[in-house]
């Protein structure tokens, strides 16, 4: 057969060329069933190439069939389709992040510290707490008023030798007599019996309608910075001339006494020199004053004499206001304030004056009393304590009380001064007996 094809194709090459029918005609009858199969691999294997080349372009397309899933998701969530998903997935990466934010909010250690720092920025807060305590400023002031009772950082507690120079003296009123006396004459210091001659002074303004009982009164930088017994006054503050006066004769207001001073004179020493004068044109030879409130000063000095002298002058000379002495407290912005003279509430008759202490001085005071028509101003000077004292104010009392002239033996000293007063001249202002 194989020679009968190779002389068919030489026979074919020498020959014109057939047509195609008859081409394809012949082909099938020679090759028969081999030529079939042939062409049914050709077939074949152009399929499977062709299946091959559309495998390759579907595994591509896998991802967009795959995104192709994700549409259904995104049309769920109204979100692009596709890769736009994906491109979503950051955003919800930047939730994460921003879960970051959440993370900070749970590390705020440095957020949550800066809470716990917190109480620093609330403590302006609590700062402003104080207008809220301040809002009841009668809450602060009652404080400070409190505080102001203390004694001064600069007063030295005496010890068991303290043993201040000792002076006494007991005088009738009615009749000038000295009934008792001890060392009368010699220099002691006053410490706060200094307001009596502060008070004297105010009660002439008083008296002359330079002032009234409601006049108010400025409070100075210098008087609020006066050590303690005080009242507590803040500059600028005003006070009222009575509450001046049953500031100085209840608590001996240290700071109400320069404020009283200030309004005066314009100052403290000037007012002083008003002071030490008056004591001189009272008969008070040997008295000396450098300030208005009594505290320690080395050249203000007095004697028992000079202090009896002025306790009978303040009562005779000025009735209506020399009853301030009797208070035995009085209310200041709430607080009661008693009054530190314990004979008040202690002595049938006492009637007053005042109190005094500093450590040079030891323990004084001037007391009046009225018994049975008569009337006796009892002087100690430099006591050990607040109770030996009163001890002794007693005991001079009971024990010659019984020797006082039960009325008026002798005319009022008060006329003698007042005639005797020289003429004096003050910020222009003449005056007679007053020294203002």
């Amino acid at each position: 057969m194989s020679a009968s094809v190779e002389q068919e194709l030489s026979l074919t090459s020498s020959k014109p060329a057939p047509s195609a029918g008859r081409i394809g005609k012949l082909g099938f009858c020679r090759f028969g069933t081999i030529g079939f199969a042939k062409v049914v691999l050709a077939f074949a294997l152009s399929y499977v190439a062709t299946e091959a080349a559309l495998a390759a372009p579907s595994k591509d397309h896998a991802q967009p069939a795959h995104g192709g899933a994700q549409p259904t998701e995104s049309t769920n969530h109204g979100a692009p389709p596709g890769q736009s998903k994906n491109r979503n997935a950051q955003p919800v990466q930047t939730k994460d992040r921003r879960a970051q934010p959440t993370q900070s909010k749970d590390r705020r250690p440095p957020l949550a510290q800066s809470k716990s720092r917190h109480p620093q920025p609330v403590e302006p807060k609590s700062r402003h707490a104080q207008p809220a305590r301040s809002k009841d400023r009668n809450a602060k002031r009652t404080a400070d008023r409190d505080l102001a009772q203390r004694p001064s950082p600069r007063r030295v507690l005496h010890g068991p030798d303290f043993n201040p120079p000792y002076a006494d003296i007991l005088v009738d009123d009615h009749s000038g007599q000295v009934l008792h006396e001890t060392s009368p004459d010699s220099p002691r210091h006053p410490a706060s019996l200094t307001k009596i001659m502060t008070l004297y002074l105010l009660f002439e303004q008083l008296e002359t309608k330079k002032l009234s009982l409601d006049s108010r009164l400025r409070v100075s930088v210098h008087a609020s910075a006066q050590a303690p017994t005080k009242l507590g006054l803040k500059p600028n503050e005003t006070i009222t001339v009575e509450e001046a006066i049953k500031a100085m004769v209840t608590r001996s207001a240290n700071d109400a006494a320069v404020v009283v001073a200030e309004a005066i004179a314009g100052s403290e020493p000037a007012f002083a020199v008003l002071m030490t004068d008056k004591a001189q044109m009272l008969g008070m030879v040997n008295t000396v004053y450098v300030n208005a409130s009594g505290l320690p000063a080395d050249p203000q000095i007095t004697t028992a004499r000079d202090q009896a002298l002025l306790g009978r002058l303040i009562q005779e000379r000025f009735p209506e206001y020399s009853r301030y002495f009797a208070i035995a407290c009085f209310q200041y912005h709430g607080v009661e304030i008693s009054n530190h003279n314990a004979l008040l509430r202690e002595m049938q008759g006492v009637d007053g004056i005042k109190t005094g202490y500093t450590e040079a001085s030891g323990y004084n005071l001037v007391a009046s009393v009225r018994r049975d028509g008569r009337h006796l101003i009892g002087v100690v000077l430099g006591e050990k304590s607040n109770a030996a004292r009163n001890a002794r104010m007693r005991q001079l009392i009971e024990g010659h009380l019984s020797q006082a002239a039960p009325g008026r033996a002798a005319p009022s000293i008060v006329p003698v001064m007042q005639d005797h007063s020289p003429l004096r001249t003050n910020n222009g202002v003449e005056a007679k007996g007053a020294g203002l």
